[in-house]
């Protein structure tokens, strides 16, 4: 079975050639008892992003491409609302559970994703994330520049020992007005409720 099917879908090809060195660098992780914050390979600075923890483990600027590695903490009762971007994603996780909506695709409809396994968002792809556990749950996220750009748009300062509190309606609406200007696809508040999530 493919790890990475999205590598074969047209937004996939930038980053082909960095297929090697993204498994490495899971299996790696994967080969390790997973930590909240082992600082000698973490960005010393957490980041709130919209009620989840970032932080970024490599850049673009630093590896010279357009590749990008962070790490999330997602507190119970997160929700990522239901969007798309033209940017894949790769979801590893490290801790705990996710739950991932897919619009379309093999992984069409809601999965439940647990420590170890590996999700491929493919770019422009429909998709909304949740945590319905009682417990944080930990990824490595591996992406492209336009992701990191953005999430560094909403980016603000945090204590890297704690989780942030779940996002504000201030919050919703900057990221809101982020992904506008990055011309980002959000669904509408009936689009969320169609597929189980409420943005009350």
């Amino acid at each position: 079975m493919r790890r990475f099917p999205f590598l074969a879908h047209p937004n996939g090809q930038c980053i082909r050639a960095l297929k090697s060195k993204i498994e490495n660098y899971l299996e790696n992780a994967k080969s390790t008892e997973p930590q909240i914050s082992p600082r000698e390979n973490l960005d010393p600075q957490a980041y709130n992003v919209v009620g989840v923890k970032i932080q970024f483990l490599s850049t673009p600027e630093q590896v010279q491409d357009q590749i990008s590695v962070m790490r999330g903490a997602i507190r119970p009762g997160v929700v990522v609302p239901l969007h798309s971007h033209p940017d894949p994603e790769i979801i590893y996780i490290l801790e705990g559970s996710i739950e991932v909506f897919q619009a379309e695709g093999p992984d069409a409809g809601w999965s439940a994703v647990g420590v170890g396994r590996t999700v491929s968002i493919p770019g422009n792809v429909k998709h909304a994330l949740r945590n319905v556990s009682t417990l944080p749950a930990i990824t490595v996220l591996v992406t492209k520049a336009g992701i990191y750009q953005f999430f560094r748009e909403l980016a603000l300062p945090f204590d890297p020992d704690q989780l942030p509190s779940p996002p504000t309606p201030e919050d919703m609406q900057k990221l809101f007005t982020a992904a506008s200007k990055y011309e980002y696809w959000m669904a509408s508040p009936e689009e969320n409720a169609a597929i189980g999530i409420s943005l009350a």
